[in-house]
């Protein structure tokens, strides 16, 4: 039944995307908004959801953290926060 829950939170598969010029934009314009407004929580999901995607569970983890920081119920931003740190190799925290 772990292994069910454990299995939750992995991505549907572990292909990462090549960064184009049009997800580098992106990724730039999400910043620039998280510049003028750090609580923008749409913004920096939609951000940690890129980086995830890109291969970057590190900096994805952050911005999940502070999402979670800024809502506590937000099921995504948990699910993200236990698969980049599973793909970090960080222990999954009882408590997030």
């Amino acid at each position: 039944m772990a292994a069910n829950a454990e299995r939750s939170v992995e991505p549907p598969t572990h292909r990462y995307h090549t960064p184009s010029e049009e997800w580098i934009a992106r990724i730039g314009r999400l910043q620039d908004a998280l510049a003028v407004c750090p609580a923008d929580i749409s913004a920096r999901s939609e951000l940690a959801t890129l980086l995830e995607q890109l291969g970057q569970p590190e900096e994805a983890l952050c911005h999940w953290n502070a999402v979670v920081a800024c809502d506590p119920n937000s099921l995504k931003a948990r699910e993200g926060v236990a698969r980049c740190r599973q793909r970090t190799g960080r222990p999954l925290q009882s408590a997030l």
